[in-house]
């Protein structure tokens, strides 16, 4: 038995779009011509219990110190120029599969991994980029060109990874 075949030496990166919504509605006002530098701070609501609640939010939002879960009139409390859209989680998902559809060129396995995640089986080919390193370099390029952020941790095991970017440093875990 080889030791890709008994699980050992398994390598999986983990991809999380931490600004997913924002992002998807970024790119869509680009490509129409309507975003400029000077936008004020974007966030996403949706109706939950009778309220509307920031589903997700821009990363000048955040910076600001808004984030999912804030109501929005406390949201303009302390911010009152936001810039507010709907909530459309069935274009954050079509966005999500063609993301993943895309990762297809770095792994042979990639799989969704919600909310706003990705997990690519990357076995054996970071040695076709130069490296697991080159590898993310040039995921991370080809986002940053889409207008998509990331987070990404590259770990031994499917949950290790998962847990690295989404609430670790990240990066190429040995």
């Amino acid at each position: 038995m080889s030791l890709a075949s008994s699980g050992k030496d398994r390598r999986y990166l983990a991809l999380w779009f931490p600004f997913l919504p924002a992002d998807r509605i970024g790119r869509a006002r680009r490509m129409a011509g309507c975003a400029g530098p000077d936008e004020p701070p974007l966030v996403v609501v949706g109706k939950d219990r009778g309220a509307l609640r920031l589903s997700a939010v821009g990363r000048r939002a955040a910076r600001l110190g808004l984030g999912p879960g804030l109501t929005l009139a406390d949201a303009r409390a302390r911010i009152p120029d936001l810039d507010v859209a709907e909530d459309d989680p069935q274009a954050d998902a079509r966005l999500l599969l063609r993301l993943a559809a895309a990762c297809d060129r770095y792994a042979p396995s990639v799989a969704l991994d919600p909310p706003h995640g990705l997990l690519l089986d990357v076995t054996g080919c970071g040695h076709l980029f130069g490296g697991e390193a080159a590898l993310c370099a040039r995921l991370d390029g080809d986002l940053k060109r889409a207008g998509i952020g990331v987070r990404r941790a590259v770990a031994g095991t499917p949950d290790a990874a998962r847990a690295l970017a989404r609430f670790g440093k990240g990066g190429v875990i040995a």
